[in-house]
């Protein structure tokens, strides 16, 4: 499906004071509006994180009093527990306090929950924990919500909790304190903090208290901060930015032999560390040990002072990690058969995606989810059961459909759910999940409109790369690192020519090709596309960066979006033409599964005697797929066309129905027909 451009408003007298003032071209003036800033002293806080200044963690609710506490059981030798949670923040913060205590001398030790136990603090946990003989507690990424289970041990153990996550509507009173900048009456200016962000300024503070260290030279373990913040998809703004930007120019020399061991099972040794790399190759390591495993693994590894073991768990890590994405694999295998089921059922109009399965991973659902969402753009709900009585669920959404407030309006389904706009999680009994299907359904259709399900691109800037200098091009590496809260800029342009495509990496998936004679662009995932490139205009979006290769250099564009361009005045493809489409393939089909686009086109062309561009063929290979009527495993490059087993409705394409109505000349809605599909042995479009 294509994707709508939505370029973003500008105020102009506000970029070229900016521009003017911190000396940087209007274009980069203009992608920090974008991102909300609209004075030369807050951008060049934004361009330049490390000069700007730590806020003093004792202006945090509750941080004075977590200190004396800690303070105190270092002086009567108490023994402390760091109580943590199971995902990549809950590890780092953990790691982050039991190095930060253990240097101070503490007798400290420390204890995840498995996923089985939930999330946050549990009695039995807590029970277990006193009974080792521990007098203080510290959580770390949870514990804001658990003010019942604080209190049923108030007389075992002193709790303290440092969090980030909203507090519940019963506060935690039975803590020794509470440290979490999003609790009530907290004046703390940075309200982003993940728990390691936390646990970061608690050592600051600690470290301050007891060592004197001055908090703006403190950055021990900011690196594993950084880590967490990436990981946790907090906004990459404020004091986060500058926790990221300083513990990635750390990595490459850290002195945590656990993370040490980490990027060399990622193979990021000696090269420069970006906030990419960190979500995408070491996280998931991290994280792959606390959904299939335990994350206690993974904070041992964090902790490991011995660096054979370290590598030792590193590579266990990166088992454990191949073995997440083959799980994984097989779950969006099963979840795609149902949605191809889905289709059939209903003839190919689909508003939502509910789909269930056994016995699939609770720790892998929600990524799969997310590949669903990128793949149909459609709001999804995907649900596992292990005793068929009880399911949970994980949501994800697209822009335009609020989830939280789709589950709100059919919460008496669930037994617990929670979550915000784009995803979510909830339990619920098996039994009801038709009607969860139905109620859902119902809820996208009467709130969304056809337009609304279309991927959005916002693009900061409609610019040619050909009007990219050098010194602009300089200027977007100031924008790092990425993340929520600070995407990357996104420029585009239509009707772009290229030249000299070729394909490159494993396996040929990936194009360059060039711009101008001394632009490059490199578009991953699209090696197919290099036909495209060589003999029709393209529509791009993509982000500048200086490449050097060879002691030579380039401006390289890469690529984000790249898409066949839309001739003006072109028509989206009618009825008799969408049959002969349908026709070709069903033909070629018998001899070759290979599904290459390009190629494609150039057959078609060539058989029919016609002049289809590739954005027209494309338009009717999405309607075709939204229909049933072609499967296309991208990941393999072959297709199928399996015949309709009902009588189908071209207007049940979203895909057709949008593009109807933005033909040129097209007849009003009130006397168009509708086009029956019939499942005969031949297809036919009726009249």
């Amino acid at each position: 499906m294509r994707k709508r451009w939505i370029v973003k408003e500008s105020n102009t007298d506000i970029i070229k004071k900016i521009s003017s003032e911190l000396g940087v071209s209007e274009l980069t003036a203009k992608i920090l509006f974008h991102r909300g800033i609209k004075d030369a002293q807050t951008a060049k806080n934004f361009l330049e994180p490390e000069a700007a200044p730590f806020n003093d963690p004792f202006i945090m609710k509750g941080m004075r009093t977590a200190v004396d506490r800690i303070k105190q059981a270092l002086n009567d030798d108490e023994k402390i527990f760091i109580y943590g949670d199971y995902d990549v923040d809950g590890m780092s913060a953990s790691a982050i306090l039991v190095r930060t205590l253990t240097r101070l001398g503490a007798r400290v030790d420390s204890y995840i929950p498995d996923r089985s136990e939930g999330y946050g603090l549990n009695v039995p946990a807590l029970q277990k924990i006193a009974a080792q003989g521990c007098n203080l507690l510290i959580s770390v990424d949870c514990g804001i919500t658990n003010e019942n289970e604080i209190a049923a041990v108030k007389d075992l153990l002193d709790v303290i909790v440092t969090d980030h996550h909203l507090p519940a509507l019963d506060e935690v009173q039975s803590a020794v304190a509470v440290v979490n900048p999003n609790q009530h009456g907290c004046p703390y200016p940075e309200k982003n903090l993940c728990g390691a962000g936390v646990a970061f300024k608690l050592s600051q503070a600690l470290a301050w208290e007891l060592r004197g260290d001055d908090v703006q030279n403190y950055t021990k373990d900011i690196e594993i901060a950084a880590m967490a913040t990436v990981a946790d998809i907090v906004p990459l703004v404020g004091e986060n930015r500058k926790i990221v930007r300083m513990g990635l120019r750390e990595m490459g020399r850290t002195k945590c032999i656990g993370l040490r061991a980490l990027i060399g099972a990622a193979g990021l040794v000696g090269k420069k560390i970006s906030a990419g790399q960190v979500a995408f190759q070491i996280a998931p390591r991290l994280n792959s040990v606390g959904r299939l495993r335990t994350a206690r693994e993974g904070l041992k590894l964090l902790l490991s002072e011995d660096a054979d073991e370290a590598k030792t768990l590193a590579r266990q890590l990166n088992r454990l990690n191949q073995q997440r994405k083959d799980i994984e694999t097989a779950i969006l295998s099963s979840a795609v058969e149902q949605v191809k089921r889905m289709r059939e059922e209903r003839g190919g109009n689909l508003n939502s995606l509910v789909v269930s399965g056994t016995d699939w991973l609770e720790g892998v659902i929600g990524l799969t989810a997310s590949k669903i969402v990128e793949r149909y753009n459609l709001p999804t709900i995907i649900l596992t059961t292990r005793d068929g009585i009880t399911s949970r669920g994980s949501c994800r959404s697209i822009p335009a459909l609020h989830m939280k407030n789709a589950l709100d309006s059919m919460n008496d389904l669930f037994e617990q759910y929670g979550g915000h706009s784009q995803a979510a999680g909830l339990t619920m009994a098996t039994k009801d999940i038709p009607e969860l299907a139905a109620r859902f359904d119902e809820y996208v259709s009467r709130n969304l409109r056809d337009e609304d399900f279309l991927p959005i691109l916002n693009v900061d800037e409609i610019i040619h790369p050909a009007q990219i200098n050098f010194d602009v091009a300089k200027e977007f590496d100031r924008f790092e690192p990425y993340g929520l809260g600070n995407p990357h800029p996104v420029l585009a342009c239509k009707n772009v020519r290229g030249s000299s495509a070729k394909t490159m990496g494993r396996d040929n998936v990936h194009l360059s090709f060039d711009i101008d004679e001394n632009i490059r662009a490199v578009a991953w995932n699209c090696g197919n596309l290099a036909p495209l490139v060589e003999s029709e205009p393209i529509d791009l979006a993509y982000e500048p960066e200086v490449n050097e290769w060879q002691g030579e250099l380039r401006i390289q564009c890469n690529v984000s979006s790249l898409e066949p361009t839309a001739a003006e005045g072109e028509l989206f493809p009618g009825r008799e033409e969408l049959l002969d489409v349908y026709n070709f393939l069903r033909r070629i089909n018998v001899s070759s599964n290979r599904f290459n686009l390009c190629a494609l086109v150039r057959a078609f062309n060539s058989e029919t005697g016609k002049n289809f561009s590739t954005y027209a063929f494309d338009g009717a290979i999405n309607v075709f797929e939204e229909l049933g009527l072609i499967t296309i495993d991208r990941d393999k490059k072959t297709f199928s066309m399996p015949r309709p087993k009902t009588k189908l409705d071209l207007r049940n394409s979203r895909t057709f129905r949008l593009g109807s109505e933005q033909k040129i000349f097209s007849p009003p809605a009130t006397t168009a027909k509708i086009i029956p599909l019939t499942a005969t042995a031949k297809l036919r479009f009726a009249k």
